[in-house]
């Protein structure tokens, strides 16, 4: 549809066909001209419509293809909904009319809503501001509002036992699910993957905080998140099986039910320090993944790469974009593989606010890789890798920015003006 210069190319066919593929599935679900305004799917496929989670999973991989228009959109659709009359919840998913979805969704008192959604929001939020540099995800309005209400009102109205935890009450039915485990699971009191979530959210609200020049707020906001990291490494480990457990039951007991969602989340969210405790979780993860569903799958190479697990990484990335892959078609998985390739094999991750770039590569030896065209702060990168020991970077944005090349002979570092091209090498 030629809304972005991205591209990639490499020695290695298969990554090449995976991206070709990858950017044309998911452009098919690009609407520009929706009623709302641009948008793409990120929900079941067909509904034109697009749920939070969903969302904020595919956002990275939006990014990379350049719908920076349609995240904007979208992000301050969920924003703009939140509201007392929902217990501070938003619209779970919104139609491309800019409606509740009517699947998900009756009356203020009766609809479908997961806990950790509110808190991806606000993540994905962070992590846009550092890859576009818009200030809007942080400070604008509604932005803004979304924050305040989510740390003030949201977490103290779900945490019913007081712990800091948003938290399960059976009763409340599809109205206050406290996972993203969706498949019945009743009789707990907190999930991991809300915890780990809700970690990440008062890291957002801290950086808010900063760039409103309110120290104190982000101080506190930070103390929170160090106290729920502390509690989930701490409580939630279990040295026998050398793996965090998923579910915490109302009687404080830990339950062995196993759910990739909780699995994989803490990994995400970096809320696990402990390279002993990585390791373990990764095992872990790695040894369900056989039988995980597409959806929660498409995050594992992202996550895999992220810790340097790239053979695994890579092998299931080929998976998810191979065309026997059942239900390859489902949205999240072409985003994500976007998102994977770039941010995860390429390494690309920045810091908006110090103007900071970090690659790391995770290409074979005798494997080379590039992307041209990579969107950065209003402007692009290019980046080639050649193996893990020579790395070259375009800054093609209006900055100088300090790019900090990981390679297999340790860390480098340099300033790369706008308009220069810098080579790192062993």
């Amino acid at each position: 549809m030629g809304r972005s210069s991205i591209d990639f190319d490499s020695n290695n066919p298969e990554l090449r066909k995976g991206f070709e593929w990858a950017k044309a599935q998911a452009e098919t679900f690009v609407h520009d001209d929706a009623g709302m305004g641009p948008c793409y799917e990120a929900a079941l496929p067909g509904r034109d419509a697009f749920c939070m989670r969903d969302m904020s999973h595919q956002s990275g991989g939006a990014h990379c293809l350049g719908l920076t228009e349609h995240n904007r959109n979208m992000m301050g659709a969920f924003a703009r909904n939140i509201s007392e009359a929902k217990d501070w919840c938003s619209w779970w998913e919104i139609t491309f009319e800019g409606k509740p979805a009517p699947v998900d969704y009756s009356s203020d008192s009766d609809f479908w809503y997961n806990l950790p959604a509110n808190f991806d929001i606000m993540d994905t939020a962070s992590r846009l501001y550092d890859l576009t540099g818009d200030a809007w995800y942080l400070l604008s309005p509604e932005m803004e509002n979304f924050f305040r209400l989510t740390v003030e009102k949201y977490i103290p109205r779900w945490d019913r036992d007081g712990d800091g935890i948003v938290d399960r009450v059976d009763s409340d039915g599809r109205r206050g699910i406290a996972s993203y485990e969706e498949n019945g699971t009743t009789g707990y009191s907190a999930a991991a993957d809300a915890l780990a979530l809700e970690f990440r959210a008062y890291l957002a609200a801290a950086r808010m905080a900063l760039l409103k020049k309110e120290p104190e707020k982000a101080s506190e906001y930070l103390e929170r998140a160090d106290r729920l990291r502390e509690i989930f490494c701490r409580e939630w480990w279990t040295e026998q099986e050398a793996r965090f457990y998923e579910f915490r039951m109302k009687d404080g007991s830990f339950s062995p039910k196993q759910s990739d969602d909780n699995a994989m989340t803490p990994l995400r969210c970096g809320i696990i320090r402990d390279p002993a405790q990585i390791a373990g979780q990764i095992r872990y993860l790695l040894s369900t993944e056989p039988d995980t569903i597409v959806e929660l799958r498409s995050y594992y190479p992202a996550v895999l790469w992220k810790y340097g697990w790239d053979g695994e990484a890579m092998r299931i990335w080929l998976k998810m974009t191979a065309e026997d892959y059942k239900r390859r078609d489902y949205p999240e998985v072409s985003y994500a593989a976007v998102e994977a390739l770039f941010c995860g094999y390429m390494g690309i991750s920045a810091d908006a606010e110090k103007s900071e770039v970090r690659t790391r590569s995770a290409a074979a030896d005798g494997e080379w890789s590039e992307v041209t065209g990579f969107p950065l702060w209003g402007g692009f990168m290019d980046l080639r890798h050649e193996g893990k020991r020579k790395s070259t970077l375009t800054n093609r944005t209006e900055r100088t920015l300090s790019w900090t090349a990981e390679t297999e002979g340790g860390t480098a570092r340099r300033q790369v003006h706008a308009g220069e091209t810098i080579m790192i090498c062993d």
